[in-house]
Parts: C-alpha cells; sequence; structure tokens
C-alpha cells in the first residue's frame, strides 16, 4: 500500500504568528509528525480540541463580579486585571497568550488532519467523511473561540469594519508569514461554511468515547449557538432541535443528584459526568478558574457576592418571586462568594518532588440547558413567543421551579427590575415590548444557566448591555455598549510580530 508523508509543525504559534519567539522556533525539528492513514488522522483530531479557553478572563470582566473591598487579596493577578479591564500580560494559564497559542494549535491539527484527508483519499480506496467533519467543526470552533475572545460580537452593523482574527484553511511550513486580521464578518461567513459542510458527514460511529468530541447532537448544539450569534434564527432552532429533541424534558440535568453533597470534587464530578445526558460535550482544559472560587477565597476582594447572587442563584422570575433558584447546586455562600463548583481542579504532577504541575478542568462547552435557551432566543427572535415560552419553561422545570406562560414571563421582565432587565443596545433590531422583554427572560435565564463560565460576558457583547465595575477607594469603571475593552487586547508577542491591535 503507497502512504503520503504529511509533517505537520505543532508549535503553531511559533509557525504562524510569532516568527520573533526562539523558543517557539526551537522545537521545530522535534514535533514533527507523519499522518498516513486513517487511524492516525482519526487519532490526530483529539489534539485539535484547545485546551484553553477565555472562561475566566470573561468571568471577571462580566457584571457577575464586584469588587468586595480593599481589606481582601485575590488569589492570581489575572482575575484583577480582567475586572480593572487591564491588558494581560501573564503567559500563564488562561491569559490572552495562552488562549491565542492553544486555538491556534488546535486549528493547525484540524489543517493537518484535513490535508492528510485529501491525500489518502487521492491516493487510497478510502472515504474519510466523519474524520473531515470533525476536523473542520473543530477548526470552525476554535476560530469562533477566537473571535469571541479578540473581537467585538458579531452584527449587521458594524461587522463588516470590526478587527476579526486570521483565519487558518492551510497546513504552514514556514514561521516567515504575515497574516491580516480581516474582519469580524468574514471570520464569521468562513466558520458558517465549515460548519455547513461538516453538519452532513458527522458520524459518532469513529469516537471511542463520543462525549469528548463533536459528536452529533455537540455538532448541532455549536451549529445553534453559532447561528443565533450570526442572526440566522431558524437555522438555530432547526439546529437546537436536532441536536436536543423538541422536548429535551429526559435529557435535562438532574438536579436532585446534588441534594445532600458536601464535598466540592463531588458536586464537579456530578456536573461534568460524561454519562450524563444533560452534558452534550466536554471539553478538558488548562485552567486555574477553579482556584479563584475556592473554599478559601469566598472573601476574595473580586468575587460573586450575596447581592449578585440574588440576580442568579436565588433570583426572582416568572416562576415565582422568593424561590431559591439553585438551592440544590449550592456549595458556598459566605457573603462575599457564592459558588456552585462546576470547575475543580485535576492537578497533573510533571515533577511530583517539586510540585511542579498543570491544572487541568473539565468543562461543558455544550448542554442541553444552553441550548434550550438559544433555541428560545431564536423562536424569540422570530416573533414565536409561545414556542420560546415553552423552551424557557423547560428551563424553569429542570432547575426546580415552575414553568410560565407567555403572559407571565412578558409582564414579569415588564416591570424593569434593574437586577434582571438590564440596559440593552443590541446592534440589530428588537421590538419594544414583548420581544424585548423575551430577550430579557433569555438573557436571565442564560446568565444562571452559564455562571462561573464566564458565558455571561458573550451576552454583555452581543446585546450592548451597559454596565459598571465598581471600584472599592478607587474610579469605577463603566463598560459602555461595544466597548473597545471587550475585545480583549491580542498578546504582546503577536502585536509585536506586526499583527494590528484592537483600538483601545
Amino acid at each position: 500500500m503507497k502512504t503520503k508523508n504529511i509533517s505537520k509543525i505543532f508549535s503553531v504559534v511559533g509557525v504562524i504568528l510569532l516568527a520573533s519567539c526562539n523558543s517557539f522556533l526551537d522545537k521545530i525539528p522535534d514535533q514533527r509528525t507523519d499522518i498516513n492513514n486513517e487511524d492516525k488522522v482519526t487519532k490526530l483530531l483529539v489534539s485539535a480540541y484547545s485546551i484553553s479557553i477565555p472562561g475566566l478572563l470573561h468571568d471577571w470582566m462580566s457584571d457577575n463580579i464586584t469588587d468586595n473591598g480593599v481589606a481582601y487579596g485575590w488569589y492570581y493577578d489575572i482575575v484583577k486585571e480582567a475586572y480593572n479591564f487591564e491588558d494581560v500580560t501573564t503567559t500563564s494559564a488562561d491569559s490572552p497568550y495562552t488562549i491565542w497559542e492553544e486555538n491556534y494549535k488546535a486549528i493547525a491539527s484540524a489543517n493537518l488532519a484535513l490535508q492528510a484527508i485529501e491525500e489518502l483519499e487521492a491516493e487510497e480506496d478510502v472515504k474519510l467523511d466523519a474524520q473531515r467533519a470533525e476536523a473542520l467543526l473543530c477548526r470552525a470552533y476554535a476560530h469562533f473561540t477566537l473571535a469571541n475572545t479578540f473581537c467585538q460580537a458579531y452584527n449587521p452593523q458594524s461587522s463588516s469594519t470590526d478587527l476579526g482574527i486570521p483565519y487558518m484553511y492551510e497546513v504552514e511550513t514556514t514561521a516567515i508569514n504575515e497574516y491580516e486580521r480581516g474582519t469580524v464578518a468574514e471570520v464569521y461567513k468562513n466558520i458558517f461554511d465549515d460548519i455547513e459542510t461538516a453538519l452532513p458527514l458527522v458520524d459518532d460511529n469513529i469516537y471511542v468515547q463520543p462525549a469528548y468530541h463533536f459528536n452529533r447532537r455537540a455538532a448541532y448544539a455549536f451549529a445553534a449557538q453559532f447561528n443565533l450569534y450570526y442572526g440566522k434564527y431558524d437555522l438555530a432552532a432547526e439546529y437546537a432541535t436536532t441536536s436536543i429533541g423538541e422536548d429535551p424534558t429526559g435529557g435535562f440535568r438532574d438536579i436532585t443528584a446534588f441534594v445532600g453533597i458536601t464535598a466540592r470534587g463531588e458536586m464537579t464530578n456530578i456536573w461534568v459526568n460524561p454519562e450524563a445526558t444533560a452534558n452534550i460535550m466536554l471539553q478538558g482544559i488548562w485552567s486555574v478558574h477553579g482556584r479563584n472560587y475556592g473554599v478559601v477565597q469566598r472573601y476574595s476582594r473580586f468575587g460573586l457576592p450575596g447581592a449578585k447572587a440574588a440576580e442568579i442563584f436565588t433570583s426572582a422570575g416568572p416562576w415565582g418571586t422568593s424561590s431559591v433558584f439553585m438551592n440544590n447546586f449550592l456549595y458556598g455562600n459566605s457573603g462575599y462568594n457564592v459558588l456552585f463548583p462546576k470547575r475543580d481542579e485535576y492537578f497533573v504532577y510533571s515533577d511530583a518532588s517539586e510540585g511542579i504541575g498543570t491544572p487541568y478542568n473539565m468543562t461543558v462547552p455544550f448542554n442541553v440547558e444552553k441550548t434550550i435557551i438559544d433555541r428560545a432566543e431564536a423562536y424569540t427572535m422570530m416573533g414565536e413567543y409561545e414556542l420560546a415560552a415553552r423552551d424557557l419553561s423547560y428551563f424553569y422545570v429542570c432547575y426546580g421551579v415552575s414553568a410560565a406562560t407567555v403572559d407571565q414571563i412578558n409582564d414579569f421582565y415588564a416591570v424593569g427590575d434593574s437586577r434582571y432587565v438590564k440596559d440593552i443596545n443590541p446592534r440589530f433590531d428588537i421590538q419594544p415590548g414583548m420581544q424585548e422583554n423575551f430577550i430579557h427572560a433569555c438573557l436571565h435565564a442564560r446568565r444562571i444557566a452559564t455562571v462561573h463560565e464566564g458565558g455571561r460576558t458573550l451576552d454583555i457583547k452581543r446585546f450592548g448591555i451597559r454596565y459598571t465595575h465598581y471600584v472599592d477607594n478607587g474610579a469605577d469603571i463603566n463598560i459602555e455598549p461595544f466597548d473597545p475593552r471587550l475585545a480583549i487586547q491580542i498578546p504582546d508577542l503577536v502585536a509585536s510580530a506586526g499583527m494590528q491591535r484592537n483600538p483601545r
């Protein structure tokens, strides 16, 4: 059998964007690999999932967090920098540098797999459609993550001029390259094309552990979220239904499983259980996110105190006025940092005697709760309020409170309680009245569903939510709609190689 050798440089940031950084270039000779059969392509795609996401940065940038006062400290400078909207200069876990590097590494693996697939199919009697689908989805998702981190949110008014990020299609073989950022609109068009090409080809049969891959449910959940952000609401609703079904009641999280659990790690393990039907896809990441919500940090200066919890954990809503919404989930509530441990740390030692290693978290990028809220928002934007109320009620009941009618949802958010109805200024059309009230319902539900995940900042960016970060013994930080600081600054090493910085 004839084989084709394909070389790939794994340290993609050095190859693609950071030619000035010798430490990357030094790794090139040792990290080439030959991908010359179907099994190797399939295994390569494990590395097409980034191990870095912006969850920590987005969490502390959001209106879920406040300043508890100068009497308290913080665990890592990155949380102080994120809260104060300062440029992050560290290159450690959760930093812009690491997010950039690891996502472009994932993209490089996806592109190598696609190149290998093309060459293998041309020379051998094989068809690798399922692997092609996974590679395309991984490439799309990594670019989606990068765009949501380093760019403004997609919108029809400004995305044709807003700075994007380089969309990588090729396997690079030289460190001497210059790339233009393009626009957010161009990035989204490319993501859309990759997703649409991939969806018909997804096949779960190639996965030994589907929960850690873009299985069929995960592929369509991602497609639903992306198309919601892209303003293609009919596709968002259709794809969400393909992922979770018309009535996902049987697939929701079992909140009774958390009753009586007192160990943080045990609660986290229940949340990230790959066997849980609610968890559509899991992703292992390098992160210290969980440390900053640890028990020792309940008095942290920058945290989620009881007053914020009243907008999230103990929130009132169309379901009633006094329900403890996530009572079964709560692990810690000191008044300074309310916690549900979605993140716990799995520390992998590289040198146990020196205590050196890497902190890993397991996270759930796609679950039934988030996808049903995405569908509710899509129906809201389509004017299908009965369907939106039905989907929101699925979520309410899942989290242990009562279903609500169209009128109950509309009436609750029409009151304009500032804890749940924020000042929104989207760059797309929302009709005042019922449509706007239902949008507030979706934003409120998603704020609850994504607490401690950073998802709130994505909604802040998409809807132009105006808010303030209180600063004890200093000037408050006012964040305006589409504030330039919401697009995290690109890493210094990338900018020093010639890439345009985000405006400030």
